[in-house]
């Protein structure tokens, strides 16, 4: 057995999120500015010892069965590709948080379909990936390209946006409580006052000039409303009293991130925070997706 290939698996976080509608076969469409940070998850692959698939994880919570997204990032793959004689071994170390809108389950989907297109040699192009991953996630495709992006409809629609400025900070928090992504999206169509959507335009315009402030003013998530944790508004709070630009949950929580321009700031909210939340992390925005690590 050859040295397993190790690829990187990024975080996402959204900057904003909105919710545009919903498919008659009950699929939100969304309009998100997304970004991926530097944390990561890897994943190791190798040949495994017998016929299939077959999934280790350092983290007792996640499921290493076929629900797995990295399960079913694999059998996607094999089936797009029409390899049947296939054994791999899909070891994943996990440090994205769980149930925190951070898409670590997408990311790893995302790495599996990189790191398997590099060891079959199949030759299928990012645009391939992504069509695969979209069968297995919503936000796998956006983790296969990375960067900073728009993504509409179900999460198949991209268009890259000029990159978050490079001297600003991202501090993710965490509290104790996790929360499903289903169980958010129902929360949100359950939800019958006045919904707070994001002005998605504004976003857009402020990382078109290169002005971090207006980036920080226009971050917005229309779950955040509906999430029913306490922790999500005392996180922001704290890191806003710290220095933070701006701050918001990201994706379908319970993760809050904070946008920073100034180092000393966001260690003084990291060490305030690393008190009440389960996971914080200082992060800076990336231009890439899942990637092997040569």
């Amino acid at each position: 057995m050859g040295k397993p290939l190790v690829v990187s698996a990024p975080c996402k976080v959204n900057l904003s999120l909105d919710i545009t509608g919903v498919r008659a076969d009950g699929y939100h469409l969304l309009r998100s500015v997304m970004q991926t940070v530097s944390l990561y998850d890897y994943l190791l692959i190798s040949e495994g010892d017998y016929r299939g698939i077959f999934i280790e994880c350092d983290r007792e919570q996640l499921s290493c069965d076929t629900t797995n997204t990295a399960f079913g990032a694999a059998s996607a793959f094999f089936q797009a590709a029409r390899i049947e004689n296939y054994s791999v071994r899909l070891e994943i170390i996990k440090n994205i948080p769980m149930q925190a809108g951070l898409g670590g389950g997408s990311s790893d989907a995302a790495a599996t379909l990189i790191g398997l297109n590099r060891m079959y040699q199949t030759g299928f192009s990012l645009e391939k990936l992504c069509e695969i991953g979209l069968q297995v996630g919503a936000d796998v495709p956006f983790c296969i390209r990375g960067g900073t992006v728009l993504c509409e409809g179900v999460g198949e629609i991209f268009t890259p946006l000029s990159p978050l400025s490079e001297e600003s900070l991202i501090l993710i928090a965490k509290p104790e409580t996790g929360l499903s992504t289903v169980s958010s999206f129902r929360r949100y169509d359950r939800y019958l006052g006045e919904k707070r959507h994001p002005d998605t335009e504004a976003l857009v315009s402020a990382l078109e000039e290169g002005e971090l402030l207006a980036v920080a003013g226009s971050m917005s998530n229309v779950l955040e409303q509906v999430s029913g944790l306490p922790e999500i508004n005392r996180f922001k709070e704290l890191m806003l009293s710290c220095g933070a630009l701006g701050a918001s949950m990201t994706g379908s929580g319970s993760a809050v991130i904070g946008l920073f321009n100034n180092k000393r700031a966001v260690r003084r909210a990291h060490r305030k925070l690393l008190t009440e939340a389960g996971a914080v992390f200082i992060t800076h925005p990336t231009r890439f997706g899942a990637r092997i690590v040569d």
